[in-house]
């Protein structure tokens, strides 16, 4: 379970909205990784290999995607690809029965032995990847409701500046 309550303003949000609350700002404390597009990890099905593709250009565009981001994408991606296949299955199930004059419900249910009605296994597989996948979704900020909670990154790559001496121990991992 996540944090609860609201999601917390971001720092320049509240430079500029005010600070009602008078508690001191850690300005520097936000982590803007570099913008850049991961590799795509190689165990992604057709289906996730399309979406990664097509989502990286538009995450690349909004500052929303960095290498940190490789697991996650890949989740949300692979999600997506399953998705699409047991969607596509279902409407083959459907169409099959629909030619058949068959009642297309039962391309999604199945009856018991005593009697009851249950919902196929596929189905519930379904439901499952489109809750994975909007969870996903809300994390990259592609959600109506999250676009709000997330915060781009503004770097885009900087170049050693004149006179600026290379760290030294530790501070060298620093960024």
């Amino acid at each position: 379970m996540g944090q609860r309550g609201p999601q917390p303003k971001p720092t320049v949000l509240k430079l500029i909205q005010g600070n009602p609350g008078k508690r001191p700002l850690e300005l520097g404390g936000e982590v803007m990784p570099e913008i850049s597009v991961p590799s795509i990890p190689h165990h992604l099905n057709k289906e996730a290999r399309k979406e990664w593709k097509r989502i990286t250009v538009e995450l690349v565009q909004l500052g929303l995607i960095s290498n940190l981001d490789r697991a996650a994408l890949a989740l949300y991606c692979q999600a997506w690809g399953q998705l699409v296949m047991l969607e596509e299955s279902l409407n083959a199930d459907v169409a099959l029965h629909m030619t058949e004059g068959r009642d297309i419900s039962h391309a999604m249910s199945f009856t018991t032995s005593k009697g009851y009605e249950g919902q196929k296994v596929k189905v519930q597989l379904i439901n499952n990847l489109r809750e994975q996948v909007n969870r996903y979704l809300a994390a990259f900020g592609l959600s109506p409701s999250s676009r709000g909670r997330v915060k781009a990154s503004s770097n885009t790559g900087q170049a050693a500046l004149p006179g600026m001496d290379e760290p030294q121990g530790w501070g060298k991992f620093q960024r």
